[in-house]
């Protein structure tokens, strides 16, 4: 497993090594680590590694905490995913381009996406107001 800070985001991408790999499956598997409710999948195994995947290996939609994080390169505006967002709910992006409306992403701040035009505005914080018109 890679070294990494307790509450922090686990950039995920293609170029991981096998360390950090590790890390995010140990990561999800946590999040996943639930007893299952009287008429949800099998009661969880006695053993420790059995018990620890057994939420990720038997929950039909596994949940990772964090969401999408979105950097504007030429500005280092940063987008956060808010709390109570994950990156199951990652297909909520899908709304913009298609035009349906917004997509929220937590609260505190409370990032929003949306469609305004031909443009997808990114807000960092919904609950104060756009500084100006959207940008190309």
């Amino acid at each position: 497993m890679a070294e990494f800070e307790a509450y922090d985001f686990l950039p995920l991408s293609g170029a991981l090594n096998p360390a950090e790999v590790g890390t995010a499956v140990m990561r999800i598997a946590q999040c996943n680590e639930v007893d299952p409710e009287d008429d949800g999948p099998s009661p969880q195994p006695a053993d420790p590694l059995g018990s620890f995947l057994h939420g990720l290996l038997t929950t039909d939609t596994p949940f990772a905490t964090g969401g999408l994080r979105v950097t504007d390169t030429a500005t280092g505006v940063v987008l956060l995913p808010g709390c109570c967002n994950g990156l199951d709910e990652r297909s909520d992006w899908l709304e913009v381009p298609d035009g349906a409306g917004r997509a929220f992403f937590g609260h505190d701040p409370s990032p929003l996406a949306e469609r305004v035009g031909d443009l997808a505005r990114l807000t960092v914080n919904a609950e104060r107001p756009p500084a100006g018109p959207p940008g190309p």
